[in-house]
């Protein structure tokens, strides 16, 4: 944690695997390393595919980690591996994910059905399975913050101008 808040990344990389060398399973270790080689070290030394490999041995230990499996999906988003993301989006949403670590699952939820909506939206072009998802996460969180904005996008492409147009009203586009 030293290491981490003085933004001394290498160091903290190195403990992290000092500690996965004493002990493989030590899941915290797998997480902070999975964080750090996807948000904090530069490409060459780090990067969403370590950070995927480590997400998968934690959730090969704990398969119901939330946190986890939602960063795991967002790197395999950055990873152009949008199955994979949508994968474990749904894997959060309708399986056997574990909540107790996150302040309000409500929000939690909210935020990986806006995301699997954007990837349905984006990647897939399905705007009718990217509207469901948005609606719910609308329901889960009313002041979540994109989603209107990109329910609208949805609803023009689906050729529903009103329900665009209430939509951009909502959250005007950027």
């Amino acid at each position: 944690m030293k290491h981490y808040l003085n933004h001394e990344y290498a160091a903290q990389l190195e403990d992290l695997n000092k500690a996965l060398e004493m002990d493989p399973k030590m899941t915290q270790a797998l997480f902070d390393r999975a964080s750090l080689y996807s948000l904090s070290l530069p490409k060459e030394e780090g990067g969403d595919e370590k950070a995927v490999a480590d997400y998968t041995r934690l959730l090969d230990l704990k398969p119901n980690d939330c946190s986890a499996r939602h960063n795991r999906a967002l790197c395999y988003e950055n990873l152009h591996q949008y199955d994979n993301a949508i994968a474990d989006y749904t894997a959060l949403i309708e399986g056997d994910t574990d909540f107790s670590h996150v302040p309000n699952k409500d929000k939690q939820l909210a935020l990986d059905y806006h995301y699997r909506g954007r990837a349905y939206q984006w990647y897939e072009r399905d705007y009718e399975k990217a509207v469901a998802d948005y609606n719910e996460a609308l329901r889960l969180d009313p002041n979540i913050e994109g989603v209107h904005l990109h329910r609208g996008e949805c609803f023009e492409a689906l050729g529903q101008a009103d329900k665009a147009q209430a939509d951009f009203a909502v959250e005007k586009p950027k």
